[in-house]
């Protein structure tokens, strides 16, 4: 099974991302969340990026980077909105990590220091249309990732996979955790025929 550093989005370590981690580890997933607002949560996304702001996006890497120095052990990274560019820099920076599940965002590999890892698994998530994500940085990260899957949820808030947001959308948030729970199968099944290969 996976062992997962899930990193929040701009309103902080909400009561629906915390359900949705407890999900993944009824699955059989240990699952860590780092909080990098240290408790605050926020109702509405401008305060929220006006918060993460004022900490700083070295900050907020150096964050990721003692979540991953933590949990030795983490091997898959997860990342909603803000906590995108988190997630795909430990995965490009970190050689044990197997793969990234991004949701809401997606930088160029070359925008965090680096270059994509072609054995990481990639799985982004959008929603479509939404203000808060750059088509050409979606597609500049796939472009160095051809093997990554796309998924995007027409007509869907930003946050629309967050119960616990003005924008959730029960069955588009079914859709995304039943993509996200397979892709995390798939992991596991492509690991062990690797072990036994």
């Amino acid at each position: 099974m996976a062992e997962i550093l899930l990193f929040h989005h701009a309103l902080g370590l909400t009561d629906g991302l915390l359900a949705f981690a407890d999900r993944l580890r009824a699955e059989g997933h240990t699952v860590h969340c780092p909080d990098c607002y240290a408790g605050a949560t926020f109702d509405d996304v401008d305060e929220g990026v006006s918060f993460a702001q004022s900490i700083g996006h070295d900050a907020l890497g150096e964050a990721a980077h003692s979540a991953a120095r933590m949990h030795r052990t983490a091997d898959v990274t997860i990342g909603f909105s803000l906590g995108t560019m988190q997630a795909q820099m430990l995965a490009q920076d970190r050689r044990r990590f197997r793969g990234c599940l991004l949701v809401g965002g997606a930088l160029p590999p070359s925008a965090l220091g680096g270059v994509w890892r072609h054995k990481v698994a990639l799985q982004v998530h959008v929603a479509d249309p939404d203000e808060w994500v750059e088509p050409h940085e979606v597609d500049a990260l796939l472009y160095h990732a051809p093997h990554a899957r796309l998924y995007r949820y027409a007509g869907k808030g930003h946050l629309f996979m967050d119960r616990s947001t003005a924008e959730y959308d029960a069955d588009a948030a079914d859709l995304f955790e039943e993509r996200a729970t397979h892709w995390l199968q798939e992991l596991d099944s492509n690991q062990r025929s690797r072990q036994h290969a």
